[in-house]
């Protein structure tokens, strides 16, 4: 591993205040040395939102890269970036920065100095309390948790470091963990993190943009998920439904009813003032009733993403002939302007761009560099709701009978709360009727996280975990060569669909970036890229 510099944690960032819904400023606290900073229960605190800013820079866009470029709903922009098109054509090397994990091990090592120098401070601060600490680590357990859980979706095995890096000469050369290895110890961690995070802090802002143990819950219920342990995942869904704490955005909607050759259909058209709200309450101000963790940005601390999809650099924009085809069905009877689903045109896509951080409303005009500042989703409420169906209807394909239909039943209801709230176009797709197709219902749930979460970095890793369930049994694969279908140019496809179907499936995860590798002699690349 590289060498990770005190520096980043000891130089640290500091709060704006308590009722901002951001962490930090940009002012660092210089020449502070390690001795000095871990004395009070406030530079605790301070080590704490590091790990957090830490967040803002890399990993944020490498959390849109990594579950996007290789997915089908996005294009090569204007401007063509080398990098991002190898990536999309499925070119992909160990050279190509998109691959570099620095960012994220740097958080993790944000984490590793909380976690051993907090403690000591219960030595010198008699204000500083067991409990307080207990929640500051878990935090810190959460955060790394979360880091490690992307490392691990997107290169299986990578090298778990739970000790902190504290010397600006210090250099770690050590191998790969298996990942179940260490997902399992993310499990561990994360049932700490919940028994002492706190359930809620003084205001919305902090609710949303700071750990909570609803987010430790969320957290932990998708790397079930990811370990296709669905009645874990059921149960904590359950546990964070339960609490009351969250929920969707109300869309109230109008009804009236068309002819088309003889046959009567009611239409849906959501209040175009309510899809403003959602619009605005997600992507513009943040900290909605949804959110469960976001991190923030400002006007002084700007999101990533102007100099990749504003129209000025517009590196990526939407596959158009997969958004505005596939994945969101053209409302028949519906305007532009009344767009039934409310995350389709003017949300997810408008005017060639990924509008939900381009635009400053639905039907409003590009944003100015400064006010690049959408909140990028972590979790919020319609993951629970979503996660909920896939792991009941999982459930329901490995049970009979009436069994069966009743996750199914189940499964179906979780979803639906979500297509309701959204206004989504009915189709002969979602008009589930018993007995119900635990099949059919399994890539319906996979469609509409496509919607839900179009752009917000998790379409990659919700097709690859379909693609590896029952270690890639049936013809589960085929979810993966679609993908290729979908998103590579003709020339591409068949080439991309080889790559897929290699029985070792090292090409579904990414090459070790060749910096680290030059940098650490005891890790391996791998496999695939060997060569």
């Amino acid at each position: 591993m590289r060498k990770y510099n005190k520096s980043i944690i000891i130089t640290l960032l500091v709060l704006i205040s308590t009722s901002c819904s951001n962490w930090l400023t940009l002012a660092p606290e210089e020449g502070v040395t390690r001795e000095e900073f871990w004395q009070t229960k406030e530079q605790v605190a301070s080590a704490v939102v590091g790990c957090y800013a830490s967040l803002m820079d890399g990993p944020v866009e490498k959390m849109f890269m990594w579950g996007e470029l290789r997915a089908d709903m996005i294009d090569n922009g204007n401007k063509i970036d080398a990098n991002f098109s190898n990536v999309i054509d499925g070119e992909i090397s160990a050279s190509n920065s998109v691959v570099n994990w620095a960012d994220f091990y740097q958080t993790i090592n944000n984490c590793n100095l909380v976690l051993k120098y907090a403690p000591n401070v219960l030595k010198t601060d008699g204000t500083f309390t067991q409990q307080q600490l207990k929640a500051y680590e878990a935090e810190a357990l959460t955060i790394r948790a979360m880091m490690y859980f992307y490392l691990v979706r997107s290169f299986k095995d990578v090298p778990l470091m739970l000790t902190a890096a504290v010397t600006d000469d210090q250099t770690y050369a050590i191998p790969k963990t298996s990942g179940t290895v260490i997902l399992d110890s993310l499990v561990s961690d994360l049932k700490i993190a919940i028994a002492n995070a706190p359930i809620a802090y003084s205001s919305t802002s902090q609710n949303k943009t700071h750990v909570t143990t609803w987010t430790a819950k969320t957290l932990l219920a998708d790397i079930y998920l990811w370990q296709e342990n669905y009645e874990a995942c059921n149960k904590l869904c359950d546990e964070v439904i339960g609490s009351g704490r969250f929920s969707l955005i109300k869309v109230r909607k109008s009804y009236y009813q068309v002819t088309d050759g003889g046959v009567v259909d009611t239409v849906s058209v959501a209040n175009e003032a309510d899809a403003e709200s959602f619009f605005n309450n997600s992507y513009v101000t943040g900290n909605s009733v949804e959110s469960i963790f976001e991190i923030p940005f400002t006007s002084v601390k700007n999101n990533p993403f102007y100099s990749i999809l504003s129209p000025s650099s517009c590196k990526l924009k939407p596959k158009s002939d997969i958004v505005e085809g596939l994945v969101f069905p053209d409302a028949l009877y519906a305007s532009a302007q009344d767009a039934t689903d409310i995350r389709s045109s003017g949300c997810s896509y408008r005017l060639g761009y990924i509008w939900k951080y381009v635009g400053d409303g639905r039907s409003g005009s590009p944003r100015f560099n400064s006010n690049y500042t959408t909140p990028w989703l972590v979790y919020k409420y319609s993951d629970i709701l979503l996660m909920k169906a896939e792991a009941l209807n999982q459930l329901g394909l490995k049970a009979d009978g009436v069994v069966a239909q009743g996750y199914y039943t189940k499964s179906v209801a979780s979803m639906n709360i979500v297509r309701s709230a959204r206004n989504a176009v009915e189709t002969s797709d979602y008009n589930f009727q018993a007995p119900i197709s635990g099949t059919s219902l399994e890539t319906a749930i996979l469609d509409e996280r496509s919607r839900e979460f179009a752009y917000e970095g998790k379409r990659w890793y919700d097709v690859l975990r379909y693609a590896k369930r029952d270690n890639y049994g049936g013809d589960n694969i085929q979810y993966l060569n679609n993908l290729a279908i979908r998103s590579a140019a003709p020339e591409k496809q068949q080439s991309l669909i080889a790559k897929y179907k290699d029985p070792k499936h090292n090409s579904h995860y990414w090459p070790i970036y060749v910096s680290e590798i030059e940098a650490n002699k005891e890790l391996k690349q791998n496999e695939f890229y060997a060569q």
